[in-house]
C-alpha cells in the first residue's frame, strides 16, 4: 500500500471529528435514502400482525423482487436514482437489507427479531443522517485495516438502539440485559469495518444478524 493510501485509510488522522464541508448537501440526500430505509419497520409490524411464516414469504418474495431490480440494473436496463456512488458496478446495499431480513426473520425468535429489525430500520438511519455531517464516517471505503467510526456516530446508533428496546419492551417483553445486547451488536456491526481487499460487510446485513445474535445468547443464558 502506497505512503498516499496508508494515509487515506488511517482512521486515526486528525481531525477526525470535522464537520463535512458538504454536509447539507450529504444530509439531504441521506435522509432521502434513510427514507426508503426506514420502510423496513414493516417486517416487525408483519412479525406481529401476520406472524413468522407468512412475514417469511413476503420478505422472500420482496427479495426475488429485489434480485430481478439488480440484475437489471447491474445490466443497464434500469436506474435506481437512490443507489450509491460507490455501488453503481457492485451488488447494492438493499439487497443486503432484505437478505439480512429474511434470515433474522427466520433464525430469530419473534421479538427478539422485532428489535433487531428495528435497531437496522431506525438505529442505522439515525447513524445515518449524523454521519452525513462528519468527515471520515465511512469506514467502509476502499482501505486494507480495521476502522472506527467517529464517536458521535457511535453514541448516536448505541443511544437509539438502547431507547428502541426500552420503548418496544412493553410488546416484547425483553429485559433490559437482552436489548442492551442489542444495541451494542448493532452499534458494533455499524460503527467498526474490517476491511479485507478494500472490501467490508455491508452493515445492512450484519447489524440485524449481530443484533439478534447477541440477544439471544443473554436471553438463552439469563
Amino acid at each position: 500500500m502506497s505512503p498516499l493510501k496508508d494515509t487515506e485509510c488511517y482512521w486515526m488522522k486528525s481531525d477526525l471529528w470535522g464537520i463535512d464541508p458538504q454536509w447539507r448537501t450529504k444530509l439531504a440526500k441521506e435522509i432521502r435514502r434513510k427514507l426508503i430505509h426506514i420502510t423496513g419497520v414493516s417486517v416487525p409490524i408483519s412479525i406481529l400482525m401476520l406472524g413468522k411464516t407468512i412475514t417469511t414469504i413476503l420478505v422472500a418474495l420482496a427479495l426475488i423482487f429485489a434480485l430481478i431490480l439488480e440484475f437489471m440494473r447491474l445490466n443497464g436496463k434500469i436506474n435506481l436514482p437512490e443507489v450509491r456512488d460507490k455501488e453503481h458496478n457492485k451488488v447494492a446495499g438493499y439487497i443486503y437489507y432484505i437478505l439480512g431480513s429474511l434470515i433474522t426473520v427466520i433464525i430469530f425468535p419473534p421479538m427478539i427479531a422485532i428489535v433487531a429489525m428495528l435497531n437496522l430500520s431506525l438505529g442505522d438511519t439515525v447513524s445515518g443522517i449524523v454521519g452525513s455531517v462528519f468527515d471520515n464516517s465511512n469506514v467502509r471505503a476502499n482501505c486494507d485495516n480495521i476502522r472506527i467510526k467517529p464517536f458521535p456516530i457511535v453514541a448516536s446508533i448505541f443511544l437509539a438502539c438502547l431507547a428502541i428496546g426500552y420503548l418496544s419492551s412493553n410488546i416484547t417483553q425483553l429485559p433490559f440485559g437482552v436489548y442492551l445486547a442489542g444495541a451494542v451488536g448493532a452499534t458494533a456491526a455499524d460503527s467498526v469495518a474490517i476491511n479485507i481487499n478494500g472490501r467490508g460487510a455491508d452493515d445492512n446485513l450484519t447489524i440485524p444478524l449481530l443484533s439478534g445474535f447477541l440477544m439471544s445468547l443473554v436471553f438463552w443464558l439469563s
